[in-house]
């Protein structure tokens, strides 16, 4: 209620036993007025006993009412007070105050209209009336009567902090910032005009000066659950992560059903990597607000982290239901589509999700990426493009666009293009002070060479070490602990260390990954002799010891990848789909396989020897392919090693294969003892697995 609704009009009591109304209805005021609001609503029932419409009795028994939060109540004494008198604008006023706390708000409105109507310059009920068009979203309306108030009044601070949030919610930001920072000159410790000012700046991406009002702010209270929340918004913004969570923290902890918080919390745990944190803070906020389509969609990309694709997708469908317009649903549930196999889904989703925000660079992306694994890579290649169009400096369409040239055989171009993944938060590369290398002559100088991805990339790319040597170069190598006594083979290094151990001093660093482009790596260039890795002594003696069994024909398998990697589901393959190869006879199968699909064997009848027991590094790993006639597997480190150690390889390939395995061919460049088993049809495993049974087949017949 406004400050001039606890007063009382002027007039004379009502007719009736005059003097016993008048000097109960004084009593009753002046007890009113002295804050005892009991005794002042039992001296107003005494004068409404004596008369039922004395209006000034009535309006006062209505703000008791109100004053003790009993609105509805307070609306229907004030409606009897307005038909006794219905041309006193305070019981109009009123009336709309009590309205507005019950949500009545256009009730409230005519309320408000009606007392303009009789006192037009009551800059209070400009005011209340420009709050209720704010909340009714009728900002044009909310900014006359904002602007009225104001003309009557310019040094009411409320009501400037107020037409800044209606010039904020135009879009006015400019205007918006004068209106708080104006609230702020005429009252410097005013809470809210310090955070709208930090909410104008957080919207413009000024997140330093957003992030100083937010601070202020919760200086001057710090018990508001709400700015410690958008303060946790701008200090992620700004990647300051540990002070954004803690910032979150506070928020909870003043408020733990702030939903809002929760929802922002399980972002910044995602970005953390604390994956299993963030879907419980991403599934309280939906618990809190099972309306909050933002935050389903939030938990459903936390599942998907988490590999949970099918809970990940009832999330985002979940979202859907709640706002069939929301993009950013349709692009996530894009990407769960893709990664379920389930391609022309994935694309219908991207392409809806583009429909509705037609600037949205990574709908289109996705799209590509869902052309690309549909082998569609014309249209992959335009979807990248278009994507950066819009966006010139967007990392995942730069880096994808290169995977295309890459996997089309365009290394020049693509080897360059490589080079974004620096720029990518997976690939975020490691800091040296010693200037990159670029194919110069080193004369001698010590360079360092360091792995940077997976397993298989360390391995594909060790094959330069020795050119690294040829222009000059004492190498010190840096790579994977599993992979650091194999590496220790190569001749002439300098030093090998696994990564994180102290490197000593060097003139130059390159990543292996870059070594390619500083060779100008083509076609007709590749390094592909081979053998160039070698087993250790120790590792091949500890594999010459078990029981090999001669006659048949030994054959490696690994069917699964590392669970963690993107596109792992589409490169993997079931064991139970391996039986029909298991019956081929003079073949003994021996299992390479390591990590969580590994477990598979314990239930599995599969005739195969489990060798996990003899592996303790890669090392262990090429000595056991080197005792072995042949490996089978899917695109893994294996794959690599069993090529580098120039043994035969058939490597079963995704319909839409990894860059370097390249298209259609059967051969690769990389590694000529490998044989490439590629899906006729995304998903279609069982085509490759008869043609690799019947293969092998007659390979085991013809093995001496």
């Amino acid at each position: 209620m406004s400050r001039r609704q606890d007063s009382f009009a002027k007039g004379s009591a009502s007719q009736g036993p005059a003097t016993a109304v008048q000097r109960l209805a004084a009593n009753a005021i002046r007890e009113h007025q002295a804050g005892h609001l009991e005794e002042a609503k039992r001296l107003y029932l005494e004068v409404l006993a004596l008369d039922v419409k004395h209006a000034k009795s009535l309006f006062g028994l209505g703000l008791v009412e109100y004053q003790l939060g009993r609105y509805d109540t307070s609306a229907r004494m004030i409606q009897r007070a307005i038909a006794v008198d219905d041309r006193t604008a305070l019981y109009h006023s009123s009336l709309g105050a009590a309205l507005q706390q019950l949500q009545q708000l256009d009730s409230a409105a005519a309320a408000y209209e009606r007392a303009l109507a009789l006192e037009p310059k009551n800059e209070d009920v400009h005011f209340a009336l420009g709050n209720i068009c704010l909340e009714q979203k009728n900002f044009a309306k909310a900014r006359t009567h904002y602007g009225e108030a104001l003309r009557l009044r310019p040094d009411r601070a409320d009501t400037h902090c107020n037409l800044g949030n209606v010039y904020l919610e135009l879009g006015e930001a400019e205007e918006a910032r004068a209106c708080f920072e104006r609230a702020l000159a005429l009252r410097p410790d005013f809470v809210e005009a310090e955070t709208n000012l930090g909410n104008v700046d957080l919207k413009q991406g000024r997140l330093e000066q957003a992030a100083e009002h937010y601070q202020r702010a919760v200086t001057l209270d710090p018990n508001r659950a709400e700015v410690h929340n958008n303060l946790g918004n701008a200090l992620r913004g700004l990647d300051r992560i540990e002070e954004s969570v803690a910032a979150y923290d506070r928020a909870l902890a003043l408020k733990p059903d702030y939903a809002n918080a929760w929802n922002n919390r399980g972002a910044v745990l995602q970005g953390l990597g604390r994956l299993e944190e963030a879907a419980a803070a991403h599934a309280r906020a939906v618990e809190l607000n099972p309306r909050d389509a933002g935050a389903w969609n939030n938990l459903g990309v936390a599942w998907r982290e988490q590999g949970q694709l099918e809970t990940a997708m009832q999330c985002h469908q979940r979202a859907l239901a709640l706002d069939a317009n929301y993009a950013e649903a349709h692009n996530n549930l894009g990407v769960v589509y893709r990664d379920l196999g389930r391609l022309d889904e994935a694309a219908a989703c991207h392409e809806r999700a583009f429909a509705l925000k037609p600037l949205y660079a990574e709908a289109e992306s996705n799209l590509g990426n869902v052309r690309r694994s549909q082998c569609r890579l014309v249209e992959a290649r335009a979807c990248y493009e278009r994507a950066l169009a819009l966006k010139p400096d967007a990392v995942d369409p730069a880096w994808n666009l290169c995977l295309v040239d890459l996997l089309e055989g365009n290394f020049e171009r693509g080897w360059r293009e490589y080079e974004v993944r620096k720029q990518r938060k997976r690939n975020a590369p490691r800091v040296f002070d010693a200037p990159l290398w670029r194919g110069e002559e080193l004369n001698g100088a010590r360079i360092l060479l360091h792995a940077e991805q997976g397993l298989g990339d360390t391995l594909q790319f060790l094959r330069y070490v020795p050119m690294v040597q040829a222009r000059g170069g004492r190498v010190v190598l840096d790579v994977q602990g599993q992979l650091r006594r194999l590496a220790g083979e190569l001749p002439g290094l300098e030093a090998v260390t696994a990564s994180g151990e102290n490197l000593g001093e060097f003139a130059w660093q390159c990543p292996l990954m870059s070594l390619p482009l500083a060779f100008a790596t083509v076609m007709d260039t590749i390094p592909a002799a081979v053998p160039y890795l070698k087993v250790p002594e120790e590792a091949r003696r500890a594999a010459d010891a078990l029981p090999w069994e001669n006659g048949r024909l030994r054959v490696g398998l690994v069917w699964s990848g590392n669970p963690k990697y993107s596109d792992d589901r589409a490169r993997s393959v079931p064991l139970a789909m391996m039986n029909s190869l298991f019956a081929i006879e003079g073949v003994r199968w021996f299992s390479l396989q390591l990590g969580p699909a590994a477990e598979k064997l314990a239930e599995s009848e599969a005739p195969i020897t489990d060798l996990r027991p003899a592996i303790g590094d890669m090392a262990d790993t090429a000595a056991l392919v080197e005792r072995l006639d042949l490996v089978i597997t899917v695109d893994t480190a294996v794959a690599h090693l069993a090529g580098a150690l120039a043994r035969p390889v058939w490597v079963l390939l995704p319909f839409a294969p990894d860059w370097r395995w390249l298209l259609e061919r059967e051969d690769s460049p990389w590694y000529p003892t490998a044989r490439l088993f590629r899906q006729p049809q995304p998903g279609d495993w069982e085509s490759i697995l008869e043609r690799v049974r019947t293969d092998l087949t007659r390979r085991a017949g013809s093995h001496e």
